[in-house]
């Protein structure tokens, strides 16, 4: 399964929807940085049924943290769950452009 990382925007990146576009059955999807932007994005959507992460700090630090509660299927976690998936999954994939 791979591990997907969105930190760019989905208003000023096309890093999301890049991923979406390669994104397979049992893969998941961790926004982190500006990437929590897109808990305020339709895209998000068309990956219902897969596991998406949220990192907590980043979410925190732009305010975005209340929209996991409306968003449902995004689970917030913290650095250690950030540890936690890249050990658990392989290969990793960054999502900046």
């Amino acid at each position: 399964m791979t591990l997907h990382l969105v930190s760019k925007s989905p208003f000023s990146s096309s890093a999301l929807c890049d991923c979406i576009k390669c994104f397979a059955e049992g893969d998941v999807l961790l926004l982190i940085e500006d990437g929590v932007y897109a808990l305020r994005h339709g895209a998000l959507q068309k990956l219902q049924n897969s596991a998406i992460y949220c990192l907590e700090a980043d979410a925190k630090a732009r305010g975005q943290q209340e929209l996991t509660a409306i968003v449902s299927g995004v689970t917030m976690i913290d650095d250690a769950g950030w540890v936690k998936l890249c050990t658990q999954n392989t290969p990793i994939v960054s999502w900046f452009r």
